[in-house]
């Protein structure tokens, strides 16, 4: 089932991978979390939104 534009929006827009714990973190309008509020590390990456099925 997909998502609703809202629901995809709230999930997937400025959420942040931490990649040394993978901890999820709530940016701010674009910008990175200035670090990961489980172990402090500035290493950050996009939420991927998963692959589309074809057909």
């Amino acid at each position: 089932m997909a998502l609703s534009p809202v629901a995809t929006k709230r999930v997937f827009q400025d959420v942040w991978i931490c990649m040394n714990c993978s901890a999820k973190n709530k940016g701010q309008k674009g910008k990175p979390a200035a670090k990961c509020r489980k172990c402090s590390s500035k290493r950050m990456r996009l939420k991927k939104k998963g692959k589309k099925k074809a057909g």
